[in-house]
């Protein structure tokens, strides 16, 4: 599985990039007797706390927990999305940015360290497409509807019933939306094949003795899938190849937008 990473850049520019290789990691200013994961010095008016916030990974995904007297401030990666305080604990996504205020100068001016969330191959909003015609319209996806185990492909303003799945379809389908953040709009999630294989098939130890599973099982899946999901399963635009790293899915929300149309595939 790829690991993520955390760039913390000082307010001086110095920049030094953590691996999140653990399941929780705890961000401050180091004091006698206790020093946390990732340090944040130096601190010359006291703004850090010692236990500032939290990383934890749960499901495969970060979070983080704002713990300081001062706050800790969120920058999401998306047009318009003004910076606001953390509240209570929020799922980051790649190229997320959270602000610690490191110094203040004379006329006010604030200086931040910024810790930048750093997972190129998880969640992020999917790219548009643009249309012959010259318009933009959005990408075709899928919305997975848990409680029934249903599947909807969703293009623009019509959504259709997806049929045939078998048992290891849901199996992967239900993993890549989980790893979605359930947020408005169209999602872009992608897992490394390694990460697939051990959804569909369970950690290596767990295997029978003698049997193994490999990149081509996952592909047997994969084909599968696209052939009941695609309208074209030769060229593929909801569950996408990526190159030496694995496959992304296209997630619409668990809600489907008001009218929408029904069809059964």
């Amino acid at each position: 599985m790829q690991v993520a990473k955390l760039k913390v850049t000082s307010p001086a520019g110095k920049a030094r990039v953590y691996v999140l290789d653990g399941d929780q990691f705890t961000v401050g200013r180091a004091a006698p007797h206790h020093e946390p994961d990732i340090v944040l010095a130096p601190d010359p008016q006291g703004w850090i706390s010692r236990l500032h916030c939290i990383l934890d990974l749960e499901s495969g995904q970060w979070w983080v927990t704002d713990h300081a007297r001062n706050g800790t401030l969120l920058q999401r990666d998306v047009l318009g999305f003004e910076v606001r305080p953390v509240h209570g604990r929020e799922l980051l996504k790649h190229g997320d940015t959270l602000l610690v205020l490191g110094d203040m100068l004379g006329d006010g001016e604030q200086l931040y360290w910024r810790l930048t969330y750093v997972d190129a191959h998880a969640t992020r909003p999917a790219p548009r497409r643009h249309d012959p015609a010259g318009q933009d319209a959005s990408r075709p996806g899928l919305r997975y509807d848990v409680v029934g185990s249903r599947v909807y492909r969703t293009d623009g303003d019509k959504e259709t019933l997806v049929e045939g799945l078998r048992p290891k379809g849901h199996q992967l389908l239900r993993h890549m939306v989980a790893r979605s953040s359930g947020l408005p709009g169209v999602e872009a999630v992608a897992c490394d094949h390694d990460e697939l294989i051990t959804a569909l098939w369970r950690p290596r130890e767990e295997w029978p003795l003698g049997r193994s599973y490999d990149r081509t099982d996952l592909a047997g899946v994969v084909r599968a899938v696209r052939r009941c999901l695609e309208p074209d399963p030769a060229r593929p635009r909801i569950l996408e190849t990526v190159p030496t790293i694995g496959y992304r899915l296209y997630v619409y929300p668990v809600a489907p937008p008001e009218g929408r149309e029904h069809e059964r595939s």
